[in-house]
């Protein structure tokens, strides 16, 4: 049976994607004050030295090196390589269209193609998302208990619960100031799960997140805390996600 061609899957490799973003890249694609630019130089000369996550790097050819990408030699980049790669680009486009200025930049077609068009596509074959927070854009690995929160939460609430995946390798106090302030602002979700609610205040008050560690959970490890701020977090989401799963319930039986 034929496929029609809306139905055909990209078969490309991260490898081969990565190749097909440098050829493009590495040539001729920005024009700017009556000059064109290869996409790296032009960072370089005007944009890195704005960017305030540079750290101690002077230029990006050597902060790319840092986080495990040479684009002189393509064929040694490994897939955590390329997603740190696409996310300095994702990250360098956020402070581009920040700064007034550059908003005259002008892309050839094709690096228009990779960046706007073609990179979202890339990431969401390899189940990753794009998450912007702050001035800072980051790449996820898609959860599907989180994945739809910006429509049904504020941004100030929607930014603190995509904070929180961010903290996987950081230390136990990190998780518990994010969900500690967390929980200041779901308080008007608990009718809606209120066991759910319960349990969540129970992590919160007798785990060490407000005040100490309760004396029936003093022998707990950091690790065991850890866990639990984790089913703490997850059941956060489901909470604020059954208001509207409550309004699909309301609607079937009203059917």
């Amino acid at each position: 049976m034929r496929i029609p061609i809306f139905h055909k899957q990209n078969k490309n490799t991260y490898k081969e994607e990565y190749y097909k973003i440098l050829k493009v890249l590495t040539n001729k694609c920005i024009s700017y004050e009556k000059k064109e630019y290869n996409y790296f130089d032009f960072i370089n000369i005007h944009l890195f030295h704005h960017w305030k996550y540079r750290n101690t790097f002077l230029d990006c050819y050597s902060y790319l090196e840092s986080i495990g990408v040479d684009i002189d030699y393509p064929r040694k980049i490994h897939e955590e390589s390329f997603l740190n790669f696409i996310e300095f680009l994702l990250n360098i486009q956020l402070l581009l269209e920040s700064i007034k200025k550059y908003r005259v930049v002008i892309f050839s077609d094709k690096a228009s193609s990779i960046l706007f068009h073609n990179i979202p596509l890339i990431l969401d074959s390899m189940d990753y998302g794009i998450y912007e927070i702050d001035d800072k854009v980051y790449i996820l690995k898609k959860n599907i208990m989180y994945e739809n929160l910006m429509e049904l939460v504020p941004n100030d609430l929607y930014e603190l619960l995509m904070s929180y995946p961010l903290l996987a390798n950081s230390g136990i106090k990190m998780k518990r100031i994010i969900l500690n302030k967390i929980y200041e602002k779901i308080g008007d979700y608990k009718s809606y799960n209120p066991s759910i609610y319960m349990s969540i205040k129970t992590v919160i008050t007798k785990m060490g997140i407000i005040g100490e560690v309760d004396k029936k959970y003093k022998g707990l490890s950091s690790y065991k805390l850890k866990k639990y701020y984790d089913y703490c977090f997850q059941m956060m989401c489901y909470l604020v996600e059954s208001k509207t799963i409550n309004r699909y319930k309301e609607e079937i039986k009203g059917e």
